[in-house]
Formats: C-alpha cells, sequence, structure tokens
C-alpha cells in the first residue's frame, strides 16, 4: 500500500537510524526505497554494507551516477517514485526518523474507512537542534486541528480544505506528507528545478488541485535541524539569495498556475516578502543599486506607505552611492 522513499547522499550511518525507524512502524504494507544521489567511494562502499544488512527486507538501493553537487532532492526523490509500486507515496528525509509506529496504519485504516479517493493525508513532527535541544514553540501545522471545520471521525482525522490549511505560516514536512499516486503524477511530481524549498512548491500546487485532504495532528516523525555550521545538507549548501530567488520561482508559479484564490493570495504575500527580504540582504552587503531594484519590485507587489518611504531612500542612497544604515 505504501511506498516510502527516501533519497540519500554521503550519509549513511544517518540514513541507518532513518531506515530502521520505518522498519519498527507495524503497518507490514509498505515498501522502502532508497536513492543514493552520486555518493562518493566511500560511502557507497558503506551503503552496499547497509543493504547486505537489510537483505530479505522490503528495501530496494538505487544509486544515481555521481555529479558534483548532486541531481538533487527533487530529482532524487522522482526517480524513487518511479521505481516503487505503492499505491500510496511517503517521503523521508535521511536524517530525520518516523517516532510513531503506528503512523502507517493509521493512515492505512483512515484512508480505508473514507471509502473514497483522497489524494493527501498530512500529520506533523516536532524538531530538535544537532545538540538535542527540543525546538519549543509551534512548527509547520501545528493546531491546525483547532481550526478545521466539520467532525473529526475515530481515528483523529479531520477533512481540511485550501483556505484553512494557508492560514498558518508553515506548511506539512514531507516528512509527514502521504500522496495518492495518481495524484502525484497528475500534478507532475517535484518540480527538478528547485534545490530549495522543492516541498513548499509541491505542497502549493498538491493543495490547489486536491479534492480530499485529510489531517491527522498526530507529531509522527522528529526533524533535526540542519547544523548551519556544515554543508553537506541541501539547507546549508544553498546561500541565502539563492534561496531566495528559488522561493521566487516558487511563488510565481503558483500566481500563474494556481486555480484556488487563496493560494494566489498567498503567493502573492509571499512573493512580497521575499522580494524585501533580498532588497534587504542586498542593502546589507553594500549593492545598493541591485537593492533599490528589489525594493521597487517588492513596492509593485506588496505596497505598504512604510515600505513607499523605505524605497525612496534607497533609490536615494543607490543614486548617490551612500551606504545604507
Amino acid at each position: 500500500m505504501f511506498s516510502v522513499v527516501i533519497p540519500t547522499r554521503n550519509r549513511s550511518a544517518l540514513l541507518r537510524a532513518a531506515v530502521e525507524s520505518v522498519l519498527q512502524q507495524d503497518c507490514t504494507d509498505y515498501e522502502v526505497v532508497i536513492v543514493d544521489d552520486g555518493s562518493n567511494d566511500d560511502e557507497r562502499a558503506q551503503y552496499s554494507s547497509l543493504a547486505h544488512t537489510w537483505k530479505g527486507r522490503p528495501i530496494a538501493f538505487h544509486a544515481l551516477v555521481h555529479r558534483p553537487k548532486g541531481h538533487g532532492p527533487a530529482y532524487s526523490r522522482n526517480f524513487g517514485v518511479s521505481r516503487s509500486a505503492g499505491r500510496f507515496l511517503c517521503f523521508l528525509d535521511d536524517d530525520d526518523l518516523w517516532i510513531d509506529p503506528r503512523h502507517l496504519s493509521r493512515c492505512r485504516d483512515s484512508l480505508v474507512s473514507r471509502g473514497e479517493s483522497v489524494d493527501l493525508y498530512f500529520t506533523d513532527q516536532r524538531a530538535v537542534y544537532s545538540n538535542g535541544r527540543l525546538h519549543e514553540g509551534r512548527l509547520w501545522i501545528s493546531g491546525m486541528d483547532q481550526r478545521c471545520h466539520g467532525p473529526q471521525d475515530a481515528l483523529g482525522n479531520k477533512v481540511v480544505d485550501v483556505d484553512t490549511l494557508l492560514e498558518v505560516s508553515g506548511f506539512p514536512h514531507l516528512n509527514c506528507s502521504i500522496y495518492r499516486r495518481e495524484f502525484y503524477s497528475a500534478i507532475g511530481g517535484m518540480d527538478e528545478t528547485i534545490r530549495h524549498e522543492e516541498d513548499r512548491d509541491i505542497y502549493l500546487r498538491a493543495i490547489d488541485a486536491a479534492a480530499t485532504t485529510l489531517y491527522n495532528p498526530a507529531v509522527i516523525a522528529q526533524h533535526h535541524i540542519p547544523d548551519a555550521t556544515r554543508a553537506d545538507n541541501v539547507s546549508t549548501a544553498v546561500n541565502r539569495l539563492e534561496k531566495a530567488l528559488f522561493q521566487l520561482r516558487i511563488f510565481d508559479k503558483a500566481l500563474i498556475a494556481a486555480r484556488q484564490p487563496a493560494v494566489r493570495s498567498f503567493a502573492r504575500r509571499s512573493k512580497g516578502y521575499t522580494l524585501k527580504h533580498i532588497a534587504h540582504a542586498l542593502a546589507v552587503a553594500g549593492r545598493h543599486q541591485e537593492a533599490a531594484y528589489y525594493m521597487r519590485e517588492a513596492l509593485l507587489v506588496s505596497f505598504t506607505f512604510k515600505w513607499l518611504a523605505y524605497t525612496a531612500l534607497g533609490t536615494v542612497r543607490a543614486a548617490f552611492g551612500r551606504g545604507m544604515h
């Protein structure tokens, strides 16, 4: 019933823990599809050793050809999906864990009990820092169950609509997202040109197109917040401005293609915020002409009188070459 796709690259030790957390599920109707995105020779040997350890388990390894920066997480996940057979697609990062052994069985029972086609199934997760400290406060879509209208079923699920999902600032991490296979294919899978927040991109496209989305407030995964001092993960390998450019692409896509007004409105607000972020970062870096350009772009997308004044000041400073303080 389920295919669990796990992309990985040069992190065999972390992968072991991730896969073991899946093997602890009390539902056995699943397969694990691991995609090695071109690891180095030493790590490939470690992956081979793991494959031997798990021989006889429902685990398949696939190794992509080596590229200096890899093929990217979106490509790796799409590749894994293409080599999988489950009716529903689950995703897990190689440095994270599933912590609820009833996650898949609860999802299975929820989908069967609905007696209808469910496109998306969302849950939630907790997050910890590299030193083991638990992240305090709300994350992703915590508290969504209090916003959902309608009754809760016996398994704790509620039907959630796109407007309600976009009322919160976060979105479900891929660790907590399950897609019906035909639906995933219908929306084109993941955009392989995006190397940062590709999960936000497919999330916006998915909730825009989904007929039925279920949400369960169960905390089923543990996300390990990347150490900002390391460069062996996507979140830290892409610099701030590059990340912002990927975000602009995501929001522009939603503005152009989304059918739901709530998604287009969210994308417009988010694009304005991102443009302001880029403008501020460029100003701090002393690139005042480029900063002024993005200030004007943000003004067109997200007008406020306060930003109008900031843009006017930035434009004057750019024209006269003065530093911003």
